[in-house]
């Protein structure tokens, strides 16, 4: 019998395997107000194939906030938030895990 390639399907060897349980992940991102930093930091959050619980965009004196709150694994989490750091916009990002 084959595995399912994308799925990374070997539950029918050896028994099934259980993922970890997800938390929160608590992305708090300060970036400048560019018109496409919406865009940026939703293609970055994109890569967990998931879609945030809540997202929220705020933004003053040419100066932006998001807040993104996503089901995830920590480890992804971790890798999300070294790509967020990436983004030329932003100033800083702070990850909170729950």
């Amino acid at each position: 019998m084959s595995d399912a390639v994308y799925a990374d399907d070997q539950t029918l060897r050896g028994g099934a395997k259980h993922p970890p349980p997800a938390g929160i992940a608590t992305f708090d991102i300060a970036a400048d107000a560019h018109a496409d930093l919406l865009l940026r930091v939703s293609s970055v959050l994109n890569l967990l194939n998931v879609a945030p619980r809540a997202f929220r965009l705020e933004t003053d004196a040419g100066l932006a906030t998001v807040h993104a709150f996503v089901d995830c694994p920590q480890h992804q989490a971790e890798l999300i938030a070294r790509k967020l750091r990436q983004l030329t916009a932003v100033r800083e990002v702070s990850l909170k895990y729950d």
